[in-house]
């Protein structure tokens, strides 16, 4: 009696060859994927900036910022700004890791605002994989002269913070915070940091 196809192993051993072939595809393929994966940071840099939140009083994170409808104020507020290690149980921080905003770029009803800036965000202290010491509190124009909107109305003051590490490789972080326009006096804002920071009063660089 002749021996059936499906038991001879010149049938098994081509289909097994095929299977062990797609097994190893899809494998490579999940392997893959995983590494592509990750905190989603761009660029070079060991450190990402991040942005905490805003507010008027310290401590009292706020998720949107009264201002007058004056056009010949300025309305500020402060914002904490997070140097975050990208591999902190990996690589401890250095002084190379501390970050110096140099400016931030705001846009509001349209109109795009650029503002000098020097503020250190430190790399911080790593101790059983928790960083701290790792903040900055900057204080920033949320609404300029002239771009102001009438009494009730609000609009969303949009953020980017750019500066470099000690390595001199960019970083940025984005933010944003909704403006509420108000009748009445231009509130104040109180900010303070390890080195405190007064809010900018200088005309800024605009993009029409």
């Amino acid at each position: 009696m002749s021996e059936s196809p499906m038991r001879s192993g010149r049938v098994q051993l081509p289909w097994l060859a095929r299977l062990r072939h797609v097994v190893t595809v899809l494998a490579l393929a999940i392997l893959l994927g995983a590494c592509e994966g990750g905190s989603g940071q761009s660029g070079t840099a060991f450190v990402f900036l991040s942005v905490d939140g805003f507010f008027l009083t310290q401590g009292a994170i706020t998720s949107s910022i009264p201002s007058s409808t004056s056009q010949v104020t300025t309305t500020n507020a402060c914002v904490i700004l997070r140097n975050n290690l990208k591999n902190p149980t990996i690589v401890g921080p250095s002084a190379l890791d501390n970050v110096t905003v140099r400016s931030y770029t705001l846009t509001l009803n349209g109109r795009t605002f650029t503002f000098a800036t020097a503020v250190l965000v430190p790399a911080g202290t790593v101790s059983m994989g928790n960083v701290s010491g790792n903040t900055a509190t900057l204080g920033v124009i949320v609404a300029p002269a002239g771009v102001k909107g009438g009494a009730g109305s609000g609009a969303v003051a949009e953020f980017t913070f750019s500066g470099r590490d000690g390595r001199g490789q960019a970083v940025q972080a984005e933010g944003a915070i909704t403006v509420l326009f108000v009748a009445g006096e231009e509130p104040s804002a109180s900010c303070t940091s390890a080195a405190p920071v007064t809010p900018p009063t200088t005309p800024p660089v605009t993009t029409p």
